[in-house]
């Protein structure tokens, strides 16, 4: 979708398909359909970082929040608010470097950063190991950010 039709998707959609893809996530891990539930789990996690900061910087739609945090001087140069890289996301809402804080979590927030929105497109399966692990690095992200963001 081009960036124009994310333009008013606000806090209450992304906070939605934050809960929704991670169900689906879950759906398609007992499916045994492995790369889908990991595209799904990490779009999550997308969603969830996006509604937190919003939520965070009194924004109701994802062009607000960039709005915001050109403002403020948070969102350097060329970075957009419309990204998929969770790192990004992360170091926005403030949470990165708290999160470095605790070895276990920052190893599952690096594990559950390896995901790719390319994988919607790929024809790679993935295993039911790979993506059990994944999405419980996932899960632990999610709740970490839920917790202390």
């Amino acid at each position: 979708m081009a960036r124009e039709q994310h333009l008013y998707f606000g806090v209450t959609e992304q906070s939605k398909a934050a809960k929704h893809r991670w169900d689906d996530a879950q759906a398609l891990l007992a499916a045994g359909r492995w790369r889908g539930a990991m595209y799904l789990a990490g779009y999550a996690v997308e969603c969830l970082l996006k509604a937190t900061l919003m939520r965070r910087f009194g924004c109701r739609q994802l062009a607000e929040l960039e709005e915001e945090l050109r403002r403020r001087g948070t969102l350097p140069g060329a970075a957009t608010v419309f990204t998929h890289q969770l790192r990004t996301l992360l170091t926005l809402s403030g949470g990165l470097e708290r999160l470095r804080q605790n070895a276990t979590l920052w190893r599952r927030f690096n594990d559950a950063n390896l995901w790719l929105p390319a994988w919607r497109y790929t024809a790679d399966l993935a295993s039911r190991d790979e993506a059990e692990e994944f999405l419980a690095a996932i899960d632990a992200v999610r709740q970490w950010i839920g917790h202390n963001i």
